[in-house]
């Protein structure tokens, strides 16, 4: 991943008062080298006073569109991040990476399949180009997302996923986690207790599971489901700091 291309920015949005979407054109000419897989990301560098960053960033665009979109949640200490918030805008150019992926997934049209998606805040990048994905090209499958946060105020795509999940309900199934509210199916953390709560009602003839997070919440979860009897050779994970 050490060649990158300059893509322009051509949207700019915010998606909570702490994370924002960045949507970058893909040139004609650089099609083929974007083209991605839900779940993949591309490593972005920008130069800011004179300082370089390069962070990684999952794409959350449905496959086939003709951009990639970005979200950026501003996490303590990133400088870039807190950059991305207040001071890009639409027309400016970032140095990225060709997609990359550590979790393997691929659309298959003509299956029937049952995922279940685990993660909090940011994590959900990778998944909300799944779900879209499905949704458009997989029609037969499901995912079952079990999504932590705050509050639904801090929660990225907190409605266009209440939306697909009430108009696409033969894909996706979302359980809420807010650890400041009982807006959701359950207040707290993910944890053991939510997950076998979960597996009761779902079961677990998953296809494949997906955990994207911290370290601890891949440990706790993926101890969980082992113990539910959900073999390793089913479990994925991304994990970020």
């Amino acid at each position: 991943m050490n060649e990158l291309y300059p893509l322009k920015i051509i949207e700019k949005k915010l998606l909570t008062n702490e994370s924002v979407s960045i949507k970058l054109e893909i040139p004609t000419s650089l099609k083929k080298i974007f083209q991605f897989e839900p779940g993949q990301f591309v490593m972005i560098e920008k130069e800011i006073d004179g300082k370089k960053f390069r962070r990684y960033y999952s794409i959350y665009s449905a496959k086939n569109q003709p951009y990639i979109s970005l979200g950026i949640k501003v996490k303590e200490n990133d400088g870039f991040a807190s950059f991305a918030l207040n001071d890009l805008k639409t027309g400016d150019f970032l140095q990225v990476s060709p997609p990359g992926n550590d979790i393997p997934f691929k659309i298959e049209p003509d299956k029937k399949r049952k995922f279940l998606a685990v993660t909090i805040g940011s994590g959900i990048t990778p998944f909300y180009s799944m779900i879209q994905s499905i949704i458009n090209e997989e029609t037969q499958s499901k995912i079952i997302l079990l999504f932590g946060n705050h509050n639904t105020e801090k929660t990225m795509f907190y409605n266009e996923l209440k939306e697909l999940e009430k108009k696409y309900p033969n894909n996706l199934k979302i359980y809420w986690v807010f650890s400041q509210t009982n807006e959701g199916d359950f207040k707290g953390h993910i944890d053991q207790n939510i997950i076998e709560k979960l597996i009761k009602e779902e079961g677990t003839d998953f296809d494949a599971v997906y955990i994207i997070g911290p370290d601890d919440l891949k440990k706790k979860v993926a101890e969980t489901l082992k113990k539910q009897g959900i073999t390793d050779d089913k479990l994925h994970y991304r994990i970020y700091s």
